[in-house]
């Protein structure tokens, strides 16, 4: 098989000198390890190990649990489309999203196949004998033919938030990711740093339970409303119905289709004026808006974000707002100094005392070239991914595959959202995946890889 994309390499039809434990690894358990199992199951690929370094399925929604957290995207567009799912509301919370997660990979056989608590520290190949040694903690090392690398989009959370003196803060110091539930904030003075999507889930949902809440803001995000409420019984009966749940997705589909074609055939000087408008409808549709949810007029004019719309992605929130019409609440702009063994100090001198503060500062993501350690990826003739997203940024041919780096894919790499949802995006990537490893062992080949010139057209 080799279409100029793909090679087959001829010199693999031998057989390898040694064989591999497995005939693949994939790399996470959340829901694009889940897609990548399933896929590899429904391809006739039984023979397959999922690793992860926590305790069952789902990723981030065993990683998040926040008070608070939810979907911020309708639940019927969070789901394979192998596995709808009867969904309560329209943004399902996480307890519900993780169900759905983990009731998938037990009806698919991938319980059987996984292995947690395990981290993978190093990943190296082997030419001679064309496959992968995985280096796992505490010095286990496992030998696979392919890798799928499901590691998702968010990597880790930003425990250390850039404000001087952390260590010294003396009281509880809380992340989104891993929320202590031991840990009783009722009745407490609380702070949360950030506003992104997390805070305003978290927010609104602890407001009345803390003796006073301060939440410091560094730059504003677009808040709109969330339209979430429980399916009733018209609901419940479509949700059973598997069409309804066709339909729903190819909706999705069409809507991004039109908008990526509108904007391949706009005019740019059209587009621009369109988008200029736009923006200015919307921006005073918000100042409108928040007058109706805010009461304190220098919160509602900090509130409104400088940035356009589309620069960073807009949150949808419930309660978040409201919040800071509280008397037991406040918002500050006031850059942070430092952290002090009572609380936080402030640029300004002031120094205000919490029992509890909460870091929602973000998390450390795929798309950074420094994400990619060096020496953890190693592929043919020295080739080091770590070292060449340095050199040369992020890309990958279809956003799944690399040259140098056989038998290998992302389920999420650079280039690779390819529209609709997230589900939908991992589910597609997993099936080509499949679908060239299954290629590979029909042909009785050994070893696939994007040619160079493929990968350098792509970009």
């Amino acid at each position: 098989m080799d279409d100029g994309v793909t090679t087959l390499s001829a010199s693999t039809r031998k057989r390898a000198v040694t064989e591999p434990e497995v005939e693949a690894v994939v790399i996470g358990a959340g829901v694009g390890g889940i897609a990548a199992g399933c896929q590899l199951r429904r391809a006739g690929i039984d023979d397959f190990v999922i690793l992860d370094r926590r305790s069952d399925f789902s990723g981030t929604w065993i990683a998040n649990t926040y008070p608070g957290v939810a979907l911020d995207v309708p639940s019927t567009s969070y789901e394979f489309t192998f596995a709808p799912n009867r969904w309560s509301r329209v943004f399902a919370p996480g307890d519900e999203v993780r169900e759905y997660c983990q009731r998938v990979a037990r009806e698919h056989g991938l319980y059987e196949r996984a292995r947690f608590g395990v981290s993978v520290e190093r990943e190296v190949w082997d030419d001679e004998n064309g496959y992968w040694s995985i280096h796992l903690t505490g010095g286990e090392t496992l030998t696979a033919r392919y890798v799928l690398n499901a590691t998702g989009f968010f990597l880790e959370p930003r425990s250390n938030s850039g404000i001087p003196d952390v260590d010294k803060y003396a009281g509880k110091l809380m992340l989104s990711a891993g929320w202590d539930h031991s840990f009783d904030y009722r009745g407490k003075r609380v702070a949360v740093i950030g506003t992104g999507a997390s805070s305003m889930q978290i927010v609104p949902s602890i407001a009345a339970e803390v003796a006073h809440l301060d939440v410091y803001q560094r730059t504003a995000t677009w808040c709109f409303p969330k339209p979430d409420f429980a399916f009733g019984r018209i609901g419940s009966r479509l949700m059973r119905s598997e069409r309804f749940h066709v339909l729903a997705y190819m909706a999705n589909w069409y809507v991004y289709q039109a908008l990526v074609v509108a904007a391949e055939h706009i005019p740019k000087r059209a587009a621009l004026a369109l988008i200029t408008g736009l923006e200015s409808v919307l921006r005073t549709a918000y100042r409108a808006y928040l007058r109706l949810q805010v009461k304190d007029s220098a919160a509602r004019r900090a509130l409104v974000p400088r940035h356009g719309l589309m620069a960073n992605m807009p949150t949808f929130g419930r309660g978040f707002l409201q919040t800071f019409s509280r008397a037991d609440a406040a918002l500050l702009t006031t850059p942070i100094e430092r952290f002090t063994a009572a609380g936080i100090r402030t640029a300004d001198g002031a120094e205000r005392g919490y029992d509890m503060i909460v870091l929602a500062t973000g998390f450390t993501v795929a798309s950074d070239p420094e994400s990619f350690p060096i020496g953890a990826v190693r592929g043919r003739d020295g080739f080091d991914l770590g070292e060449f997203y340095r050199a040369n940024g992020m890309q990958a041919y279809a956003g799944v595959t690399i040259p140098k780096l056989p038998n290998r894919w992302f389920l999420y790499g650079p280039y690779g959202w390819n529209g609709v949802t997230w589900v939908s995006m991992m589910e597609s990537s997993a099936l080509h995946a499949a679908r060239v490893i299954a290629a590979a062992r029909s042909n009785g080949e050994q070893v696939a890889e994007v040619t160079q010139a493929a990968h350098d057209a792509w970009h």
